[in-house]
């Protein structure tokens, strides 16, 4: 089978003409020569020059060549261009939206008057280009010349593929596992990080102290990274550490329990995000590679959107799930998004329990000879009909076209996104519990630049924040195992960080039911920085909170955060670009809080005020400062201005809710970073008389990263 045309329904076709060699295609519509150097260091600027040299058939006045580049590739607009033709003026476009998918960005080279005959050349020149910000071995640019009308595309032979690559270690990454037993051999990855976020080549030293023995270390088959397998003797809460030169890292919590107990805490990210299969970036053998040998994901996933789906690509895809698949080290399900419009149904992910899982598609981007007979599944209420029938898991989330709730079935439907790279979305989960649904938290990627677990906004093209993670606690780390936890909701999400999250109620962990008079909660929670607050939610309203952080009365505080509408990344994403005044005295030690992206910056102007750039989709961010002899603070951003009393809102948080769906300002004393990163607390409550009621926690840290519960559900009677 081969795919014969591509492109969404109403948007632009390329016709790949399967049955031509490369030869041929440039022997009718021309051939296209890429000049750029091979290697590309993520995120710099660099000069490119494509000539492009006409074919038999020659470009007639009125029609366009394309240099299309897929969905992930963050180009920027170069600083100068300059085209040379001596038979035909060109009008020149960049158009970072284009109507090509997934080829959604290109450069556009349009003859207004004259023509190009065979053998005539244009050649273009970009200068200052900026690089795409994410690593990947094998990118290329789809040449294209305009075909029979304006939405006709014929493609031509491929110029040479150019890889990227990381640049030089701002940060040194530790990431471990969740828990082991004692004496078992647990898993320490260490690797630079560039400031993209791409994993980069460091000599590391593992710094190992006390009950932790180093039992061998390996590198990455494909990446830049250090595996230290390490066995802890000794039960307790550990921290490892390593170092680089001047650069020091230190691990997540890992828990080491006694050798007898049942279960285990597994890290993993089932909305992994799609490859250059989907509307992404790699190939799929580097994305599960990345997942296992970078993120150091314990379960995973690939979710390229179904319509992109043909025959021959479902069964490399199916091969590939099924051959890392590794019990006991790494688990792959077999997966795929199923893709329609909201209002049919949204977007939800499908992971399969077997590796022969059947494919059902929303709709097809593509047609294919010879044609896949099965019938596509374009609405929910059929698609959840068959799909009941199959041993699935369904997770429904906020991504390019959301999942709408009206469809919903529990057998098949127990997992619900709060966190990906799009934003953090807990209006999506509170909508869910509001309709009485049974809810399981999950965080996930939903990325395109082939970074499952450690992903980056990049440039905000297509993305707002870094990802989230799920975790797990399971019996086993296999297939059925996990999946059978999933399935009992016995999950919890982050936005990216390794928060180790234990709760109860009334004897019952994450995702099950009680009975009983009263709610009995506890709480243990393990952060990776500073712990601020605990909330216990019933429902979707919050009925406890304890304040774990001092409060430094001699610091101010302000975060600005929120999504302007509740939908995908572009939909949530928010400007804030602004400046803090004081009208006397100095503002000093200004200290940056929850930074996402290299775009975002933080930066005194002069001792009386502040200037930033930033953007948010649903987080928050900001900074702390020290306002030494000020009275009055004036903050203007593009959603308002603010004025400030600095001694009141030392004495109370000031909240400021901004319109949108929940855009807001806050400002207030700024919580210790040095407090305590461990929390046990427990709560009593009623239960109502009403039925079943969802308890959850929510817990926020002093650098903004957040862990959710899944909720536990308590009624006096079942």
């Amino acid at each position: 089978m081969a795919v014969v045309r591509s492109g969404a329904p109403g948007g632009g076709q390329v016709w790949h003409w399967p049955d031509l060699s490369p030869q041929e295609r440039g022997r009718r519509w021309g051939q296209l020569h890429c000049r750029m150097p091979a290697q590309i260091v993520a995120g710099d600027s660099v000069d490119a020059e494509f000539v492009f040299c006409a074919g038999a058939e020659g470009v007639a006045e009125g029609t366009s060549l394309r240099i299309a580049w897929r969905w992930p590739f963050d180009w920027a607009q170069p600083e100068r261009v300059e085209i040379d033709c001596a038979t035909a003026d060109i009008e020149y476009a960049f158009e970072p939206q284009g109507d090509l998918n997934p080829w959604h960005h290109h450069i556009e080279l349009r003859v207004i008057s004259g023509q190009l005959r065979a053998g005539e050349e244009v050649t273009l020149r970009l200068f200052s280009w900026g690089a795409p910000t994410f690593i990947t071995r094998d990118a290329r640019f789809l040449p294209l010349v305009s075909g029979v009308d304006e939405r006709s595309w014929n493609r031509l032979a491929d110029p040479v593929p150019y890889e990227i690559v990381s640049g030089p270690a701002e940060r040194l990454i530790v990431l471990c596992d969740g828990e082991v037993g004692v004496g078992e051999v647990a898993n320490m990855r260490v690797y630079g990080e560039d400031k993209w976020g791409n994993p980069t080549c460091l000599e590391v030293d593992p710094m190992l102290e006390g009950a932790a023995e180093l039992v061998d270390v390996e590198r990455g088959a494909r990446f830049p990274v250090y595996l230290f397998r390490v066995r802890l003797n000794g039960q307790g809460v550990y921290r490892l550490r390593a170092r680089s030169g001047q650069l020091r890292g230190e691990g997540n919590p890992l828990r080491v329990v006694p050798a007898e107990c049942t279960e285990r805490l597994y890290w993993g990210d089932l909305h992994a995000g799609q490859t250059e299969i989907g509307c992404g970036a790699g190939s799929l053998e580097d994305h599960f590679a990345y997942a296992r040998e970078v993120a150091g994901l314990q379960f995973a996933s690939q979710q390229a959107n179904d319509h992109y789906i043909d025959t021959a690509t479902w069964q490399h895809i199916r091969a590939v799930s099924h051959a890392v698949d590794e019990p006991g080290r790494f688990v792959c399900y077999l997966g795929c998004e199923w893709s329609p419009f909201s209002e049919d149904g949204g977007d939800r992910n499908v992971f399969y329990l077997a590796d022969e899982g059947r494919l059902r598609r929303s709709d097809r981007f593509f047609l294919e000879e010879p044609s896949d007979p099965t019938p596509d599944l374009p609405r929910a209420p059929e698609f959840l009909s068959v799909m009941k029938e199959e041993q699935v898991l369904l997770g429904l989330h906020v991504g390019g076209r959301p999942t709408n709730l009206d469809f919903y079935e529990p057998s098949i439907e127990p997992l619900f996104e709060i966190h990906s790279t799009h934003g953090t979305s807990e209006w999506f989960v509170l909508d869910a519990l509001r309709r009485g649904y049974r809810v399981g938290v999950t965080g996930g990627t939903d990325g395109v630049m082939g970074r499952p677990g450690a992903c980056h906004p990049g440039r905000r093209l297509t993305r707002n924040v870094r990802n989230g993670l799920t975790a797990v606690r399971a019996a086993q780390l296999t297939r059925r195992s996990v999946w059978e936890a999933l399935h009992a909701r016995a999950c919890y999400a982050t936005s990216g960080a390794r928060i180790l999250l234990d709760v109860e109620v009334n004897g019952c962990g994450m995702g099950g039911e009680c009975i009983g008079p009263t709610v009995d909660l506890c709480v243990n929670a393990e952060g990776t920085a500073a712990l601020e607050r605990i909330d216990v939610l019933c429902d979707t309203d919050v009925v406890h909170s304890w304040e774990i952080a001092a409060l430094d009365r001699a610091r101010l505080r302000v975060l600005w955060g929120g999504a302007e509408a509740e939908g995908t990344a572009g939909a949530q994403r928010v400007r804030w670009d602004g400046v803090l005044r004081a009208d006397n005295g100095r503002l000093t030690d200004v200290v940056p809080v929850g930074l996402q992206s290299p775009l975002d910056s933080i930066r005194p102007q002069d001792e009386r005020s502040v200037q930033w750039c930033s953007a948010t989709g649903g987080n928050e961010m900001g900074f702390s400062f020290r306002p030494d002899g000020v009275d009055r603070l004036c903050l203007e951003t593009p959603q308002g201005m603010i004025e400030i009393d600095v001694e009141a809102a030392l004495r109370k948080e000031q909240y400021i809710a901004l319109g949108g769906a929940s855009k807001r300002v806050r400002i207030g004393a700024a919580p210790r970073v040095d407090g305590t990163r461990s929390a046990q607390r427990s709560w009593r409550g009623e239960t109502p008389r009403q039925d079943a009621h969802a308890y959850w926690v929510r817990v926020i840290q002093v650098d903004g990263q957040r862990a959710w519960s899944s909720p536990i559900y308590a009624a006096r009677a079942l």
